[in-house]
């Protein structure tokens, strides 16, 4: 399928996103005074594809709000579309401060047409070391690392406005959401009475799942992201513990454990 890519040029933007040369006698950029930026593509149903960009600015030359000359704002007005929103307004281009692995940063996408979308990593430039960039999926409580996989979903018709979020990290528990209004998360208590005690892990070393439950295990469940089984186990009477050698897909996997009191416990574990 031919992809039509929507392009967004505005030149105060692009002025600010410029690489800086801070030697008039070299041509050597010095990375730490370039402004790190992250791009992604989303794919709408339709096959059409949306560039964004976030850039982090050295000294918090932006911030997370409105800044002029490092924001632009979507002035387009396609069927199906995704923007970074901004006090409630949709931008292709934001501008923040300093990288910093605790925020995150909200995804509006508006969708006439229901079907399949994608959201991908398109480049990561002037970092020093490697990050990791997430797709948090609110609704489905997933996250998808999308520096190695896409993340891929059927998604209805409207507008999805705080369900996606742009993270550096898997664990909610480092990302700050005190900015986003009307969002929740289960506690332990609402999730589960044995989520603390349940371990679910991937062991890197032996390429191994890892399940140990207080209980007596009753069935292990492993679901890709789109809801599909992958594999069902029911583990050998009278035991807490199972290990299982990695023989399935490398990539994200739902990994569902249930006791003899069918208690279930929920963790998604990337697998390679």
């Amino acid at each position: 399928m031919i992809k039509t890519t929507y392009l967004c040029l505005m030149a105060f933007c692009l002025l600010a996103f410029s690489p800086i040369n801070t030697s008039a006698k070299s041509n050597t950029v010095i990375v730490q005074n370039q402004i790190q930026k992250v791009r992604i593509n989303f794919t709408t149903p339709q096959g059409y594809v949306r560039q964004l960009l976030l850039g982090f600015t050295p000294n918090n030359a932006a911030s997370d709000d409105f800044d002029y000359g490092y924001d632009a704002l979507n002035i387009d007005d396609y069927p199906d579309d995704m923007s970074w929103m901004i006090n409630n307004n949709p931008y292709v281009i934001q501008g923040v401060g300093a990288f910093d692995i605790s925020k995150q940063y909200p995804l509006g996408m508006f969708l006439s047409n229901a079907g399949d979308i994608e959201i991908s990593l398109s480049s990561i430039e002037n970092f020093n070391q490697a990050i990791n960039v997430f797709i948090f999926d609110a609704l489905d409580h997933t996250f998808t690392h999308i520096n190695d996989y896409n993340y891929e979903n059927f998604v209805d018709e409207g507008d999805h406005i705080n369900r996606f979020f742009v993270t550096f990290t898997n664990d909610l528990s480092q990302i700050n959401f005190s900015n986003v209004e009307g969002l929740h998360f289960l506690s332990v208590a609402d999730e589960s009475p044995l989520l603390e005690k349940t371990d679910i892990r991937y062991l890197s070393h032996t390429k191994e799942l890892y399940v140990k439950a207080p209980n007596l295990l009753k069935q292990i469940d492993l679901f890709n992201l789109q809801g599909q089984q992958v594999l069902k186990i029911i583990p050998n009477q009278n035991t807490t513990k199972f290990r299982l050698k990695h023989t399935f897909s490398s990539g994200p996997i739902i990994v569902i454990a249930t006791d003899l009191k069918s208690h279930s416990t929920k963790k998604i574990l990337y697998a390679y």
